[in-house]
């Protein structure tokens, strides 16, 4: 096993992090939207009793090129699925400037805050009584108690499980938050979640930032309980479980006892059960298929994890493009098989930076929101290997090795001249990174519809 690949992994993945002042930042964009969701312009503003950052911001293990925001809103005297509040909900949002690209789908609400920053708010039902909260008692502890209560007395305690996950979601973060006290788990956590924004399965996947968390925690505890701790050794098992769908059996009892877990629930494949509600199976629905298609995409990593393994034990040097490269190529994703957004002449070019801490999405023309995620996700993760892998490299000039990279990753083999602005394209997406000198650049790519 070559120290210098597990190194390599290590030191990309803590670079993933995002800078204490971007997580300040978000801070501020949560109080100012917390602030319109209680003004008196909104008429659900005196129902809601709590809201609160979840996912990845509040775990501590976001990505810093596509930093997120996961919010639930604690609604007293009101229950699932919330039908009047997220209609008023989706409209209030929307009567807003600040808040764009709204999409209502269920129980979430989607959209952009202030530009830059993706948000999925939802609901969830406040069960701490007022009695309970004046004798002093841990309100979260509370909440946990009286919505499992609440799940075990219902006529379907499985179907009412996936319902009140979100009335859960406090204690997931405190479990997160525990198990990276005593496992260190957010660099196998953060080069987990990179490597799924690196592949493409198309469609909106419930929870899948947390679905590749969990994995990677059950994966670093597995790697620690050997009594070793190596970013390789526990990445390489993260690939090997999410490989393995068939035998995928994870869950814990640090909220619930095994027998808790009713046999319906603990027979299921894949399993990867709630480490809070033991009657949420999270790789249920459409959530299995989904882990089915990873599975390819997995394999097709630990291949290329192996060889460059074997690359770096023969002392070549450790290739991030290659380990992380793109699956499947970009003239095989699904809107150009299904011929749907159809991108077309593209222009490519590096500007100073200074001005843009996250990356930016704006458009002209209205495209499938799963496209324009698919885009994203392919253009910011290719980006942010390639400042790394010619960082390390020492390529004199990262930023033109960046944007020629890119163009060949959209293009591979194509000439490319000086192509026009990108403001005259119908969409553009801009990345913000550093050079080899440490000065900011925003690396743009702009495309027609």
């Amino acid at each position: 096993m070559s120290s210098d690949l597990c190194s390599a992994l290590k030191e990309f993945a803590d670079n993933l992090a995002p800078p204490q002042s971007l997580v300040n930042k978000v801070g501020r964009i949560i109080d100012r939207l917390s602030r319109h969701l209680h003004s008196d312009r909104f008429k659900w503003s005196g129902c809601i009793n709590r809201i609160v950052p979840l996912g990845s911001y509040a775990k501590k293990s976001s990505l810093r090129f596509m930093m997120d925001l996961d919010l639930v809103v604690f609604l007293n005297d009101c229950e699932y699925p919330f039908e009047d509040f997220m209609r008023d909900l989706d409209e209030h949002i929307e009567l807003s400037d600040t808040y764009t690209n709204c999409t209502l789908n269920g129980t979430r609400l989607f959209f952009v805050a202030e530009g830059t920053l993706h948000v999925d708010l939802l609901p969830a039902t406040n069960r701490l009584p007022r009695s309970e909260l004046s004798q002093g008692r841990n309100p979260q502890d509370l909440q946990y108690k009286m919505t499992l209560a609440y799940i075990l007395n219902s006529s379907n305690p499985f179907d009412e499980g996936y319902q009140q996950s979100p009335a859960l979601s406090e204690t997931a973060v405190e479990f997160v938050k525990r198990k990276n006290e005593v496992f260190h788990c957010s660099t196998v956590t953060r080069l987990a979640k990179f490597w799924s924004k690196t592949v493409c399965v198309e469609g909106f996947h419930s929870g899948r930032s947390t679905i590749m968390e969990y994995i990677a925690i059950r994966s670093a505890e597995m790697e620690q309980n050997t009594g070793r701790e190596n970013t390789l050794k526990a990445f390489r098992r993260f690939l090997t479980i999410v490989s393995n769908p068939e035998e995928m059996a994870i869950y814990w009892t640090e909220y619930y006892k095994i027998g808790d877990i009713k046999p319906r629930m603990k027979n299921s494949r894949p399993l990867l059960l709630d480490p809070t509600n033991p009657y949420n199976n999270i790789l249920r629905g459409k959530n299995k298929s989904f882990m089915v298609e990873m599975a390819k995409f997995a394999q097709v990593s630990m291949d290329r994890l192996e060889e460059a393994d074997c690359r770096a034990r023969r002392g070549e040097s450790v290739d991030l493009q290659s380990l992380f490269k793109p699956q499947p190529v970009w003239i095989q994703l699904p809107f150009y098989l299904r011929r749907r957004s159809q991108p077309k002449n593209f222009v490519v070019s590096v500007r100073d930076g200074g001005d843009l801490t996250m990356p930016k999405t704006v458009t002209k023309k209205s495209m499938e929101e799963s496209d324009r995620e698919i885009i994203e996700n392919f253009l910011f993760s290719f980006s942010e290997v390639a400042v790394a892998a010619s960082k390390k490299k020492g390529i004199p000039n990262v930023a033109q090795k960046v944007q020629t990279d890119v163009q060949h990753m959209i293009a591979p083999g194509a000439s490319w001249g000086p192509g026009g602005f990108l403001s005259d394209r119908d969409a553009k997406l801009e990345i913000p990174f550093t050079d080899e000198k440490g000065i900011p650049k925003v690396i743009g790519v702009g495309f027609d519809l």
